[in-house]
Formats: structure tokens, C-alpha cells, sequence
């Protein structure tokens, strides 16, 4: 358990490290960037920052994709624990389902914080 997590405390600092770097690098050369939807003619409008484009996906991934499943495994823990007939077993199951959607579902919400973060300290160092 303690491996994962420094696994996981390490690619975020190295993600950090990288969306830092970069945005330093566009600073220092005077430009922003600026991303076009290749869809559309999004960039005859000036197009999409980074940060906007980080704003939308950490949005994406909190309430299309994390909020959803953390409900979902609520309920599959919970019909875990009422279909246990009290086999200590099933309940502990059930049990961590449960807690384990919680911790997913905290763990995506400190994400959407880290992002808001990082982002303020880009937009810091850019000015």
C-alpha cells in the first residue's frame, strides 16, 4: 500500500513538474498557449487557453465520470451488505465497498483542488 502511494505522490509531482515547465516555457517566449478545436473554427476566436481546457477536463472527469461511479458503488456495496444473510464475510465485503467508493470519490474531489491550485500558480508565474 505505502508503494502505491509514493508511486502515486510521484506522477503527481512529475504532472505537476510538466504542466509547470510548459507553461513557464510558453511564458518566457512571450506566448500563450493556445489549443483550436479541430472540429471547428474555434481559432478564428482566439481559441482555448490551457487553463480553460484543464478547468474542462477536471470538470469532465469529477461530475461525468467520478460522482457518478462513487454512487453507483454505494449501491453495490449496500445491496452487498443487505443480501449478506450475516455471513461475516459478505458484510466486511459490502463494507469495503463502500469505503473504498468514499475514498475514490475524496480523492477526486483533493484532484479538482490540485488542479485549481496548480492552475493559480501557473497563472501566478505567468504574470
Amino acid at each position: 500500500m505505502m508503494k502505491l502511494a509514493r508511486k502515486a505522490g510521484a506522477l503527481g509531482i512529475i504532472a505537476i513538474t510538466a504542466v509547470l515547465t510548459t507553461r513557464m516555457a510558453f511564458a518566457a517566449q512571450g506566448q500563450g498557449v493556445t489549443l483550436c478545436d479541430p472540429l471547428g473554427n474555434n481559432c478564428q476566436y482566439g481559441g482555448e487557453t490551457f487553463q480553460s481546457v484543464a478547468t474542462n477536463v477536471a470538470a469532465f472527469i469529477f461530475w461525468d465520470i467520478a460522482s457518478p461511479l462513487a454512487v453507483i458503488m454505494v449501491l453495490v456495496g449496500a445491496f452487498q451488505l443487505i443480501t449478506s444473510s450475516g455471513n461475516p464475510e459478505k458484510v466486511t465485503k459490502g463494507r469495503k465497498t463502500i469505503l473504498y467508493a468514499a475514498i475514490g470519490f475524496v480523492l477526486a474531489i483533493i484532484a479538482g483542488g490540485i488542479v485549481k491550485i496548480v492552475q493559480n500558480f501557473v497563472q501566478q508565474a505567468a504574470s
